[in-house]
């Protein structure tokens, strides 16, 4: 799906480069669509298997990338492992923390940040989506100095944006048919899965909400980059929104964690469950 995303990206630049003339011009990538204004911004990277780019007359950079993931997505997620790569850059300093917006009826995160990269310093402010297995990305690039003479654009630019959901809800209702219910882990938590697509992991089976997290859910009967077809096993990923130790809440620092579960029953009756960051391997006995 991830070259088909890309193959659709270079069929619209095709169209745009032969049938367009100067002005507003409409994109579509994958389930991602919006024009720009050729007359600010001109395209200067269009390669497979890359993030489209586009600069203005400054050299302002805007970088969008749109794709098809293994896992289930969350924006947190992808801003969480982005801040991992460059915190310890000297300089780096966020001016936006990251926040919950929405464009055109849909829910990004947008996310701020200045850092140095050993050459130059780069003033970034950054758009993410994720929901399902749909990921996209969009980045502009500038210097603390020219920052502002391309924001306002980029703004628009970003602001045209409009994402067409790629549901995956009926693999996800086969999926709770199984899933429902409360599993012990053997020793290693209590988990409850409800029907609305909330969760809730005990410590233990006494079910004691001063030891848990909590969230949501979502889940799937198959999974083709993982080569997982319906009836193989299913995959579970879980969106923690608060951690409670000693009846004490906190934010979670973890947005998911994805798991394979295994449908071949275990000779107890269990099922075998495997993070897939961790590698950590659970035995869940349905209750």
């Amino acid at each position: 799906m991830k070259k088909k995303l890309q193959g659709l990206l270079v069929l619209s630049m095709v169209f745009i480069l032969t049938a367009c003339s100067k002005g507003s011009v409409p994109v579509t990538i994958g389930n991602i669509s919006f024009s720009f204004d050729e007359k600010v911004w001109t395209i200067v990277k269009n390669k497979a298997n890359e993030p489209l780019e586009f600069a203005d007359k400054n050299d302002n950079k805007l970088s969008l990338n749109v794709s098809q993931e293994s896992t289930y997505q969350h924006p947190m997620a992808m801003i969480s492992f982005i801040e991992s790569l460059i915190s310890d850059h000297e300089g780096f300093q966020v001016f936006i923390e990251p926040n919950e917006i929405t464009v055109n009826g849909t829910k990004w995160y947008e996310y701020g940040y200045i850092y140095d990269d050993g050459t130059s310093t780069a003033k970034i402010y950054q758009r993410y989506y994720g929901k399902y297995y749909n990921a996209a990305s969009i980045t502009y690039t500038s210097t603390p100095d020219l920052y502002d003479s391309g924001y306002d654009e980029a703004l628009k630019f970003m602001s045209d944006i409009k994402v067409e959901e790629v549901s995956n809800e009926v693999n996800e209702e086969k999926a709770r048919e199984f899933l429902v219910g409360e599993w012990d882990l053997d020793g290693k938590g209590y988990l409850v899965l409800s029907k609305d697509g909330s969760y809730e992991w005990f410590s233990d089976s006494s079910k004691d909400n001063n030891n848990k997290h909590f969230g949501t859910y979502g889940c799937d009967v198959e999974n083709s980059n993982m080569n997982m077809v319906e009836g193989d096993g299913l995959y579970l990923v879980l969106f923690p929104e608060a951690l409670v130790i000693n009846g004490v809440t906190d934010k979670s620092l973890q947005y998911k964690s994805d798991y394979l579960i295994s449908l071949d029953d275990e000779e107890n009756g269990g099922y075998q469950m495997v993070n897939l960051s961790s590698y950590a391997l659970f035995i869940m006995t349905r209750q």
